[in-house]
């Protein structure tokens, strides 16, 4: 378990970190749904 751990925080830290993409506190306090299409447009 420890050799995953230390692989996965190489390979966040090579990513730069875990990304906002959907991940918004704002963004879906404002109804934004990510990846998901809006079932009221028409």
């Amino acid at each position: 378990m420890s050799w995953n751990l230390m692989h996965l925080a190489a390979l966040l830290r090579d990513a730069g970190g875990i990304p906002a993409y959907g991940n918004q506190r704002s963004a879906w306090e404002a109804g934004t749904r990510f990846d998901h299409p809006n079932p009221e447009y028409r």
